[in-house]
Parts: structure tokens; C-alpha cells; sequence
């Protein structure tokens, strides 16, 4: 199987994965939102801010480093294994010790309790960071996907029952430690890999050298990307988080969906080229691709976000509709970012990809405290210019390592860019006429429908040459039992 094909086939199995178990949990989201009031869904989305950048500190970048290293070595990957732990250790102390007086004093003192039960998250990410890398490594992404499903319907199944049963915010707390332990064991098993006992300070540095500024740049990407979240439950409030997390949610689950997979499998993929150019190229045409599928799909949840919120959560949740709409017209150019990331990791050049975040992190902050003080609805449109205005730094590092120049970059996403755009415009415009006075339902399907003919019907005539290079591409990605379906497809439209 050539790099190709496994990346290909990589990407479907984790994308097939993501699609399960972000729906399993999207569920029990809903089945959340409608029994409890915003400001208690602030709780709990504010816990998991802080929980989620202290995961960052406790992988350190390690299985980046385990995936990167062209050779595994048992002495290097045990050493990375204890140093998690201690890092686990440290960060748990720190949370348990520190930040929870802090949320409680600054932000609500009933956030405490929640992320004083979540730290235990450290650990058990902790354990499995060293043994995930070594999955990934070995393009096992089929083993990572099936655990990620059974995880995903075990403890959805727990979260639904306890919900339903009344214990509120702790169904959804239990849901994460259920899901975030299931994963770990089954990673743990799969991995068919013990740590040794034994630390290599050698390798140690190493290590730190490498996964330090990485570390450092996730950390600074994650608090930059919850920044506005942040902000919003200080300034404004629980509710107001409230409101903007239900309406990122269906876009968080997107890009879990159409976006993670092709950031897990590129860097596998681009690691294993040694020659830079050979690496350049072959992410311009996973940006053309994941472009080619992403632009739409995000566009199009930004045509219909007020229909699908009132569908979804219920009357009560309709400005949250707005916020989904705005966020979702900034979620489109991340493509791009995840995929330039994964390029400069792949080449070393995790210093980099720290200065990237560094800055994004600064762009993040001024635009924050400039839109949350007018507003939920302003900031939610602060959060989507970043997204355009952080673009230009990527491909801005993208030629400084590479040498691709930025409307190279431009023009490859150009097409489907514009199509999109079209596509948005006209569902807008369909909304003014009689469709608007269909069930929601009804309605949100017929628009989505309609937007997603347009498209392709933009694709297939306009934009032709594009279609005919996603095609080319992507039938040698597809997983073998459907390529000839896919050959058939594109006989027909005669590409």
C-alpha cells in the first residue's frame, strides 16, 4: 500500500470514527441543553476550557515527538511515557491546589467542585499519550477510530441515563471521565506496548527540545481559540457562555468530523517524506482536497444555523442560532491553518509553529477584549475575523519554510472558496421567499439540500478543472471497495 493510499485510507477510518462519536456525544449535548438553563452549561464548558488546556501540558507534544521520530526507539518512548506522568502529576496538583480557588473566586464557585472531579482527566490522558503516538506511527488510525466509537456509545449511553434520571451537569462530567477512560484503556491494549523502566537523560533533552516549543504552541493555540470563551464568561457571564458554546457546538462537531481527521493523518503522512519540496506539495493538495469537501459544509451551516439551533435545542436557544451563523463563516479558512501546522511539525520546525501560535495568541487577545465589552453577537464576530486575519501569518511561515508563495496557497482554495460564497448568497436569498414559512425542520432540510445542488452544480460547470483534480486525487485515497463506485461518478460527469 503506497503513502498515498494509506493516508487515504487513514483519514476515512478516522473521519468515519469522528462522525460516530461526535454524534453520539452531540446527542447527549442536546438532551443536556434542553433540561438545563445556559448558565448551567457555562459551568460545566468553562471546567472543560481549563481542562483542556491542562491535557495540552500533559501529552507535552510527546506523541507528535513519537510519530515524528523516523525510528522507534523502546528507551525514548519510556521516557516519554514517565515524563507524562509526571507532568500529570504536576498539572493535577496545580488545578486542584490553584486553579480551582481561582475559577471559584473569579468566575462562579460552582465551577470548583466540576473541575476539581475533571482533573482526574490528567492521568488517564497521561497514561495513553506515549502508546497513541505509536498507533498513529504505525497508520493503525482503523484501531484509533473503533476506540473512539466504543468509547463514544459507552459512556453517551451512561451520560443519556443519568440525565434523564436528574443529575444535570454531572451526567455531562461523567460522560467525559467514562469516555476519556475507555479511550485510554483501549489504547493501552491495542498499543500491545509496556513502558520500561528506565529514563534516558539523553533523551530526555531530546525530547524537550523538540516537543517544548510544540507544546508551548498547542498551549498557546488552545487558550488563543477559548480566549473569546473565556472572556465572555468573565465579562458577561455563565449564560452568555452558554449561549456561545451551544452555538459553536454543531461546528465544533464539523470540524471533528471533516477537519480533525485530515490533521491526525497528514502529519503520519508528511513525516515518513524526507524531501521538503515532496512535503510542500503534497499539502497544498491536502489543503485543495479538504477544501474542495469543507468549504461547503461550513458555509452551508452558516446558511442554515438559526434553523438548525431551534431544531435542535429548542426555542429558548434561538440566539444562539446568530452566534452558529457568524462563528461558522470563520471556521472555513481553518483548514488551511490545521494543514500548515502539520507541515511545519513534520519538517522540525516546532519553534515555528510556537512563533505562529504566539502570534495568532496576541491577534486572538486584542480582538477579544475589543468585541466581548460590545457584546455576545460582537464577539462572536471578532471570533470570526480572526480566523482571516491569522490565515496570512500560516502561509506567511508556510513560504518562509517551504517556499510557497501565499497566492499559491490562495488560488488553491480559491474555487471552492468562491462556489461556497455563491452557495451561502443564494440560500440567504431563498430564505425570503415561501420556504421560510415551512416547519423548521422541513425548512432547514430543503435549504440544505438546495445549497448543497448549488454547489455542486458550481463545481461540476464553473469551477470543472477543480472537480476534475479532486477526483483524480482522491480515487486513489478512497478505500478500495468503493473506488470503483467513485470511478463510475466520474465517468458519467465525464472528468
Amino acid at each position: 500500500m503506497t503513502l498515498k493510499q494509506r493516508l487515504g485510507r487513514s483519514t476515512v477510518w478516522m473521519s468515519a470514527a469522528a462522525s460516530g462519536n461526535s454524534v453520539v456525544s452531540f446527542l447527549i449535548f442536546i438532551v443536556l441543553s434542553r433540561i438545563l438553563a445556559p448558565a448551567e452549561i457555562g459551568l460545566v464548558a468553562f471546567a472543560l476550557i481549563v481542562v483542556e488546556a491542562g491535557k495540552i501540558i500533559v501529552n507535552a507534544g510527546f506523541p507528535q515527538a513519537i510519530v515524528q521520530r523516523q525510528l522507534w526507539d523502546d528507551v525514548y518512548a519510556s521516557t516519554c511515557f514517565h515524563l507524562n506522568m509526571v507532568f500529570a502529576l504536576l498539572i493535577s496538583a496545580l488545578i486542584f491546589f490553584i486553579g480551582v480557588p481561582l475559577v471559584e473566586a473569579y468566575y462562579e464557585p460552582d465551577a470548583g467542585p466540576i473541575l476539581q472531579v475533571l482533573s482526574v482527566i490528567f492521568f488517564i490522558e497521561g497514561a495513553k499519550a506515549v502508546h497513541e503516538g505509536k498507533l498513529k506511527r504505525e497508520f493503525a488510525f482503523q484501531v484509533i477510530a473503533i476506540r473512539m466509537v466504543v468509547a463514544g456509545l459507552l459512556s453517551g449511553a451512561v451520560g443519556i441515563y443519568l440525565a434523564i434520571k436528574g443529575f444535570g451537569v454531572w451526567a455531562l462530567v461523567w460522560q467525559q471521565l467514562i469516555n476519556h477512560s475507555v479511550i485510554t484503556l483501549f489504547t493501552l491494549v491495542a498499543s500491545r506496548w509496556v513502558p520500561r523502566l528506565v529514563f534516558s537523560k539523553e533523551d530526555c533533552k531530546q525530547l524537550l527540545t523538540f516537543s517544548s516549543p510544540l507544546m508551548a504552541a498547542q498551549l498557546i493555540g488552545n487558550i488563543s481559540s477559548k480566549i473569546f470563551e473565556v472572556l465572555i464568561g468573565v465579562m458577561i457571564g455563565p449564560a452568555a457562555l452558554g449561549f456561545f458554546r451551544v452555538g459553536g457546538r454543531a461546528l465544533f462537531i464539523l470540524q471533528e468530523i471533516v477537519l480533525k481527521p485530515f490533521e491526525q493523518t497528514v502529519l503520519s503522512a508528511l513525516s515518513r517524506i524526507p524531501e521538503r519540496d515532496q512535503q510542500a506539495a503534497g499539502t497544498l493538495r491536502v489543503i485543495k482536497i479538504s477544501a474542495y469537501l469543507t468549504f461547503p459544509i461550513f458555509f452551508g451551516a452558516a446558511a442554515i444555523g438559526p434553523e438548525f439551533i431551534i431544531f435542535a435545542f429548542g426555542e429558548k436557544w434561538a440566539l444562539s442560532g446568530q452566534v452558529m451563523t457568524i462563528l461558522a463563516l470563520g471556521t472555513a479558512p481553518l483548514v488551511i491553518g490545521f494543514q500548515i501546522n502539520a507541515a511545519l511539525t513534520a519538517s522540525g520546525n516546532s519553534r515555528m509553529v510556537m512563533a505562529l501560535a504566539s502570534i495568532v495568541f496576541v491577534i486572538n487577545c486584542g480582538l477579544g477584549l475589543a468585541s466581548v465589552s460590545f457584546g455576545l453577537i460582537a464577539a462572536a464576530y471578532g471570533f470570526a475575523v480572526r480566523s482571516y486575519l491569522t490565515i496570512f501569518f500560516n502561509m506567511y511561515f508556510f513560504r518562509k519554510v517551504f517556499g510557497v508563495a501565499i497566492l499559491r496557497v490562495i488560488k488553491s482554495v480559491a474555487a471552492s472558496f468562491c462556489a461556497s460564497l455563491i452557495m451561502l448568497v443564494s440560500v440567504a436569498g431563498l430564505k425570503l421567499t415561501a420556504i421560510s414559512e415551512l416547519p423548521v425542520a422541513l425548512s432547514m432540510i430543503s435549504l440544505a439540500a438546495i445549497g448543497g445542488l448549488i454547489y455542486a452544480v458550481l463545481m461540476i460547470t464553473v469551477f470543472r478543472a477543480e472537480t476534475r483534480n479532486f477526483f483524480g486525487e482522491s480515487i486513489d485515497m478512497i478505500p478500495q471497495k468503493i473506488r470503483p463506485a467513485a470511478i463510475k461518478v466520474r465517468q458519467l460527469l465525464r472528468l
